[in-house]
Parts: structure tokens; sequence; C-alpha cells
């Protein structure tokens, strides 16, 4: 099956970590993004669905909110070097 809504978060969070969005654009949409993709997500693949919840929304965005910029965009770079690690291992 196609994880055509997983890849959408992934680039997603590539382009911000990458510099190609500000953080105020980055929090401005993630959540409605998470809201409308990950049921879709968790359809084309739970496991790597609820692995992207844990590293990119719960360990990254939310833990990140009080941070200043540089300090949450390396948190979340952080985050989603781990969640690619899983599948560079072979994990998923």
């Amino acid at each position: 099956m196609k994880m055509t809504n997983t890849n959408y978060m992934i680039d997603y969070v590539r382009d911000f970590i990458e510099g190609r969005m500000e953080r105020w654009e980055f929090d401005l949409d993630y959540p409605g993004y998470m809201i409308e993709r990950y049921p879709k997500m968790e359809r084309e693949n739970p496991v790597v669905a609820d692995c992207f919840a844990c590293y990119i929304d719960e360990q990254g965005y939310e833990e990140g909110q009080n941070l200043p910029d540089d300090k949450y965009k390396a948190l979340i770079t952080k985050r989603f070097k781990q969640f690619m690690s899983v599948f560079d291992e072979g994990i998923l």
C-alpha cells in the first residue's frame, strides 16, 4: 500500500527542518495536518503512524512548544532523525 499521507507528513517536517518554512508556518499548519492525515496514516501503516506520532508529534512538536525557535528546530530535527532511523535500520 502506498503511504501517501505518511510521505506528505514526512516531507512537511523535512521542509521545516531544512529551512523551507518558518516556525510560525510549521506551528500554524501542523496540528491541522495531523488531524486530517493521521487517521489515513493509520490505515496506510499503523506501526509507522504510531512511530511518527511518538517521535514527531509527542516527543517533538508537543514537548518543544515552550522552547525558543533554535532549540525547537533542533528538537524536531533530532526526533525526525530518530524516526527516519527506524527505516534505515530496517525496523519498519
